[in-house]
């Protein structure tokens, strides 16, 4: 009787273990993702990096450029950490589905207006300071693919920018690994 009870005591345990290390190795967490979106749109280059903290969190960075050169209305460069929250998720390492994110944003650009005194346009540099919101959506394919599709914005603190506001979202490709 305490042979089958040792027995059966070992076999749970490696069951246990070997599940364990199976999910050990499908935790994959760091990812890169590129806006096509962005950069079709808005000839705007924007690549991501996410840490995963669990499956229900990430932590991450996002820097984008301007390829455009004419288009001074819009922002030349920005850097925006986040942290985002998953929700729904049903998956042992997820960190996929429905998210909320938040971000700060350190952005700069030039602005251009017409100085009425002399009759000449003025360029001003600027570096402004912002929070945002982003609500999104993250599918992860079994073999690392992801497809994300978000939107969201927030508003600048410093008063440096031309606007008020600024808008976070795209339609991002990338890949998980590790």
């Amino acid at each position: 009787m305490k042979r089958i009870l040792i027995i059966s005591l070992l076999i749970i345990t490696f069951n246990t273990q070997a599940q364990e290390n199976e999910i050990k190795k499908n935790e994959n967490r760091h990812e890169f993702r590129f806006d096509a979106f962005g950069a079709l749109v808005f000839e705007n280059f924007e690549i991501n990096y996410e840490y995963v903290l669990n499956k229900y969190s990430g932590v991450g960075i996002a820097t984008s450029f301007s390829l455009d050169d004419d288009f001074s209305e819009y922002q030349s460069f920005a850097i925006e950490p986040y942290y985002r929250q998953y929700f729904f998720n049903k998956k042992d390492f997820g960190a996929r589905g429905f998210f909320v994110e938040g971000t700060l944003r350190v952005s700069g650009g030039e602005n251009e207006f017409l100085n009425i005194q002399n009759n000449s346009i003025v360029r001003e540099d600027w570096t402004d300071m912002g929070i945002g919101l982003t609500l999104g959506q993250k599918w992860v394919s079994d073999n690392g693919f992801v497809f994300e599709i978000s939107i969201g914005g927030g508003r600048y603190l410093l008063d440096e920018s031309p606007d008020e506001g600024f808008i976070r979202g795209g339609i991002l490709v990338g890949y998980r690994f590790f």
